[in-house]
């Protein structure tokens, strides 16, 4: 269906050549009007509209389009595309055989945006130099964003699901040994204090110790994964690394991985969880020693300023590549033949729903560096949005 919203103005320039020069003046103040209204009319459009000439030149930009190419509207009428956007003027090429296309690309200036383009060719189909490309421009990054927000959503909530389902299965058998070493106590009691009913008296401990254990870390890893509010209160950071570090102690030894801890002698409280933080400290230790096959240093380092508590855990592992590094927040990602790939993204999630940050350096063949931040009891203003979970 064709739109004629301004018939009667064709009805005039039909009849221009019987114009004098007084109705003409009027004709060119009425083309002034009407081009001024479908500028304004375009400058509404949350979209960029481009007109471009055949010979790649700007004839016309809105304001939306001026906006994403991160020009000057004074500059932008008459101007090459290529020069202000080569990535957009690339994207713009148009087959001779194709009439309109639809597509998206990513730019890099002024800032990084996923664009949608609709293109199409308008004008004298006969004449190339009085054809015009007509491209419509979208801002879809943030839309991408918030695919990938639900997508990465529903992946960790199937990670909790499965976590879950693990816990119980484990958790019955460990309720299943537990009983059976009861049993195993109380029929070693009858043996007396013979060597071999002490030893088996002992063993059966040392395994319910374990049996313990393993059943708090798996209460405190659906703890950290599940969406639950951090439990505030004053929390002395120096006594959890040593009670983090206790909880891999029998590991450190068998690898022959040295520790080293350089804690000043005053280190503010802070506000957090307990568990989580533990949970969290768990993981960054887990990491730095499975980083090291055999032997190696980790150096733990506490220091504070006016705002932050920072913990530094640095290792001299293998490292991780630089193209590697950018994911390692992500779920079900790992740089290691082994592993669930949750504990960066457990560990980034409780740094944030207290308000707290983790940056991470490293170089392969050299080690990796791990920074908590966290903040100051009495500049702590609110946590972050942390990922659901």
């Amino acid at each position: 269906m064709s739109h004629r919203p301004f018939s009667s103005l064709a009805r005039v320039l039909g009849r221009i050549d019987d114009l004098d020069a007084q109705n003409l003046a009027i004709l060119a103040r009425r083309l002034e009007r009407e081009r001024a209204l479908m500028e304004t009319v375009l400058d509404t459009l949350r979209e960029g509209v481009l007109v471009m000439a055949h010979d790649g030149s700007i004839e016309y930009a809105n304001t939306a389009a001026v906006q994403l190419l991160g020009v000057s509207g004074e500059l932008i009428n008459g101007a090459e595309l290529r020069r202000i956007s080569p990535d957009i003027a690339l994207a713009l090429e148009l087959p001779e055989s194709v009439g309109a296309l639809t597509r998206e690309l990513e730019v890099r200036y002024p800032e990084p945006r996923l664009l949608r383009l609709h293109l199409t060719r308008v004008g004298d189909a006969q004449g190339a130099e009085r054809a015009r490309r007509v491209a419509v421009l979208s801002d879809v990054t943030k839309e991408r964003v918030q695919t990938e927000d639900r997508i990465e959503s529903e992946r960790i909530d199937s990670i909790v699901t499965l976590a879950a389902g693990v816990a119980h299965e484990v958790g019955n058998p460990l309720n299943a040994i537990g009983i059976h070493l009861q049993l195993l106590q109380r029929e070693a009691a009858k043996l007396g204090d013979s060597p071999a009913a002490v030893k088996v008296r002992k063993a059966a401990e040392v395994c319910q110790g374990e049996i313990a254990r393993l059943d708090g870390i798996v209460r405190d890893f659906l703890g950290a994964v599940r969406q639950t509010p951090p439990n505030l209160a004053d929390t002395d950071l120096v006594a959890l690394v040593a009670e983090a570090m206790n909880l891999l102690r029998d590991q450190m030894e068998q690898l022959g991985v040295r520790v080293s801890v350089d804690v000043p002698e005053e280190i503010p409280l802070i506000l957090g969880d307990r568990n989580q933080i533990k949970q969290a400290l768990f993981n960054v230790m887990k990491n730095a020693l499975e980083a090291m096959d055999r032997g190696g240093d980790i150096h733990v380092r506490l220091t504070s300023d006016d705002e932050w508590v920072v913990l530094a855990i640095a290792d001299t592992g293998v490292g991780i590549p630089a193209d590697k590094l950018t994911r390692v927040f992500d779920a079900y990602y790992t740089t290691k033949a082994s592993g669930g790939g949750i504990g960066m993204l457990v560990l980034l999630r409780i740094l944030r729903a207290h308000g707290g940050t983790v940056d991470i350096q490293s170089t392969p063949e050299v080690g990796t560096t791990v920074t908590l931040r966290f903040p100051l009891k009495n500049r702590r203003v609110r946590t972050l949005d942390a990922p659901r979970a």
